[in-house]
């Protein structure tokens, strides 16, 4: 699959089989054109689920473009976190405010794990009786029944209450090897390696899902479009790339943004601070290696296994035997001991950032000199 910028004839659009990459004489925005063609031909209704960032506006500027030209209605799906950057609810409030749009922004009690704290582990996003971060939007969906308080299960729900539907999902395999497994390697439609199966007969596809960095960026140039300015600040910040992020603010893979969140959006940083505890801390700390990382070891610990069993013991009584059950079942090193470290310290209790249990690699070196 070739970039924006190398233009050619097409052949076939679907570039991977068996977990191997095909690159065929296609860039990738006809491809993802294409794609979505398909997907509008097959599907009666289209729902993209977006968040604000660059990846699923990208994915909503090509399907509500592909809607428009067929005069049909296009679905919007939003799960609203409540500790979200403003500029993130201004580009969704763009798009769902577009004529031939359905939208379906949910802003209803969620439970959201909170990174920064062990006494509030949660944020009971929209819980009643609190002074929310925003006011609640006048054509949101500000109450459900039945429907599960946490974000993946919520998703799952919403997906059967839309049976039979196509989900458009804006996921790039650059960001992961394993993103690009899960999404080549079970396709719910035959010869459609981008897509895989949903709750009661949906379908979830990724149109864009062999974009890089690059091609979202010259798309949303080229078209013009208004993006989430906090790319901006993040760039003129000289964050990595890979940080990129403009979700929920308080969860293990992002709270790092509140190191920045006052400089960007004051308003919303004294909000957040007032709504939770660890929010300020986060702010001080989260890029400190001692504090919230397990970049360097305190002087006060000879191993990060001493460092770990100090920290589960200082955890609350009933986490305690969570990461004591899961750090039973793994390797016995000192490259596991420093993740475990990593995870105690941002309360990870969910495993939403996974240790990975590899055995200590033998320092050929070592072998050499026993030779030797």
């Amino acid at each position: 699959m070739q970039h924006i910028d190398d233009m050619e004839d097409d052949v076939d659009f679907r570039p991977e089989v068996n977990d191997k990459k095909i690159y065929i004489p296609m860039n990738v925005l006809d491809a993802a054109k294409k794609r979505i063609g398909l997907l509008f031909d097959h599907f009666e209704t289209i729902c993209v689920s977006v968040s604000g960032g660059k990846d699923s506006q990208v994915t909503f500027e090509l399907a509500y473009a592909e809607a428009q030209k067929r005069g049909r209605e296009l679905h919007v799906f939003f799960l609203d976190q409540e500790a979200e950057y403003q500029a993130s609810i201004d580009v969704v409030r763009e798009e769902i405010n577009r004529s031939g749009v359905i939208a379906h922004w949910f802003q209803v009690p969620l439970r959201m794990t909170n990174a920064t704290s062990y006494e509030e582990e949660f944020l009971f996003a929209w819980e009643e009786g609190k002074q929310w971060i925003r006011e609640k939007e006048s054509n949101s969906i500000h109450c459900t029944e039945s429907a599960p308080d946490r974000f993946y299960d919520f998703m799952t729900w919403f997906e059967g209450e839309m049976a039979g539907a196509c989900f458009l999902v804006g996921l790039r395999s650059e960001e992961s090897l394993n993103r690009f497994g899960a999404v080549t390697r079970n396709p719910a439609i035959e010869g459609m390696n981008w897509t895989t199966k949903g709750n009661k007969g949906t379908v979830r596809a990724y149109p864009i899902y062999d974009w890089t960095f690059e091609d979202i960026w010259t798309f949303l140039g080229r078209e013009k479009i208004k993006y989430n300015r906090i790319y901006d600040y993040l760039w003129a910040k000289e964050v990595s790339i890979n940080e990129f992020r403009v979700s929920f603010l308080l969860h293990e893979k992002s709270f790092q943004s509140m190191t920045n969140l006052q400089e960007f959006e004051p308003e919303t940083y004294q909000k957040i601070i007032d709504r939770i505890s660890g929010a300020h801390t986060a702010a001080l700390y989260a890029k400190e290696q001692s504090v919230y990382h397990a970049g360097k070891l305190p002087k006060a610990y000879k191993t990060w296994k001493a460092y770990r069993d100090f920290l589960v013991e200082e955890m609350p009584e009933h986490r305690q035997a969570t990461f004591k059950n899961r750090f039973a079942g793994q390797a016995n090193t000192e490259t596991v001991y420093r993740q475990q470290v990593k995870q105690l310290l941002i309360n990870d209790w969910e495993n939403n950032v996974p240790v990975i249990n590899q055995p200590e690699k033998e320092d050929p070196r070592k072998k050499w000199m026993e030779i030797l």
